[in-house]
């Protein structure tokens, strides 16, 4: 278990970024007359070195903690039906060894499925 935060970096920066592009004539006057369109253009798939930053600073926004998720079961008695989490398994002894049964029908075998999380 290990305590994750989420955080929010903000630099401001001065940077130059040059593309060149071919476009048809129609569609390249379209974007020259759009600086919106211009700047997305620029800063489109490019990744920006900085040279001189002016301003930075950041900001917790919230702290979580990622769980790992516990395995989840379903017995492979098709006439069970029980579904559930590793924890959920019945411990009983077979020939002498501890293993994990299912809780309705002590069947052995079981199928991989999603983490179970109860509702309500």
């Amino acid at each position: 278990m290990s305590q994750h935060v989420d955080i929010t970096l903000t630099g401001v920066a001065s940077v130059k970024i040059t593309k060149q592009v071919t476009l048809p004539k129609a569609d390249a006057e379209a974007l020259l007359a759009d600086d919106c369109r211009i700047q997305d253009m620029l800063t489109r798939h490019n990744a920006v070195d900085v040279k001189q930053w002016g301003h930075v600073f950041g900001k917790k926004q919230r702290e979580f903690t990622i769980e790992k998720l516990e395995p989840g079961y379903s017995c492979a008695n098709h006439h069970c039906g029980w579904v559930g989490n590793e924890s959920d398994k019945t411990q009983v002894v077979v020939n002498g060894v501890e293993t994990q049964a299912c809780p309705k029908c002590h069947s052995l075998k079981f199928y991989n499925v999603q983490q179970v999380v109860p509702r309500g």
